[in-house]
């Protein structure tokens, strides 16, 4: 099995909360204990919204839960979440690289 290695080289302004966002889920450690494979984050909620399914950049998320000031708590495939950073001009090199024994 290979497992990949994400490395960000550099970033425009305006993909700073991403790229923070991104940041905050490597250095939990719930990833790597319990294989979560998704990441939550703040996003304005949209008017009238009829499911819990959203596109962000023409992504596909999901809606948690609604918080206060029009705002809800969304969560996203992390191959979602590259992709997204990828789209907000994001410069990322990915290796790949193979665990101890392979």
């Amino acid at each position: 099995m290979a497992v990949i290695e994400i490395k960000i080289n550099s970033y425009p302004e305006q993909a700073k909360k991403l790229v923070d966002i991104w940041n905050t889920y490597l250095k939990s450690d719930i990833w790597r204990e319990c294989g979560v494979d998704v990441i939550t984050f703040v996003h304005k909620r949209p008017k009238r919204t009829k499911s819990i399914d959203r596109r962000i950049a023409g992504l596909p998320a999901q809606c948690i839960s609604y918080l206060k000031d029009d705002t809800e708590l969304v969560k996203m495939s992390v191959e979602n979440f590259i992709y997204l950073m990828a789209k907000a001009g994001v410069d990322i090199q990915v290796r790949r690289v193979r665990p101890n024994g392979e």
